[in-house]
């Protein structure tokens, strides 16, 4: 079994609340079976790409929440605006969120990502990647999870 999970991250590389699509950077950890173990390591952080193309995005507050408007979320050409995310973390089975917008869940589900809803007093990466491995079905036989 081989994972590959999205964590979106703040500057201070913790973890980012808000919607993904507004998050600086993400971190991409890789998760797989050693015998009874689940190891777990961080492989890359990568840059949102929206940093690229507008990053007036990443720091805007409105956006930061559900962000979009009705009528907004309506718009087919912003819909599409956020499938530059999957440059980011396409490729991944999961991704960790606090808050997401109704056009993220659709761009997870179109790319095959499962979104793990995570609460806001988890901040540390590691923490949230442990707190999504226990609960998946399939890891119940796991003795440990361990770093690599």
């Amino acid at each position: 079994m081989n994972l590959k999970i999205a964590i979106p991250l703040n500057k201070e590389q913790k973890i980012y609340h808000y919607n993904p699509w507004t998050a600086p950077n993400f971190a991409i950890y890789s998760v797989r079976t050693q015998e009874e173990r689940l190891v777990y390591e961080c492989s890359i952080v990568v840059e949102n790409p929206w940093v690229e193309e507008d990053e007036s995005m990443i720091c805007d507050p409105m956006m930061c929440s559900d962000g979009c408007s009705d009528t907004v979320k309506a718009d087919l050409n912003h819909l599409a605006d956020h499938y530059i995310i999957l440059e980011a973390i396409g490729g991944c089975n999961y991704i960790v969120a606090g808050t997401f917008c109704s056009n993220i869940e659709k761009v997870m589900a179109k790319g095959g990502i499962e979104i793990y809803p995570i609460t806001p007093f988890i901040t540390d990466p590691e923490l949230a990647i442990k707190n999504l491995l226990i609960g998946l079905k399939f890891t119940k036989d796991m003795k440990k999870i361990v770093r690599n």
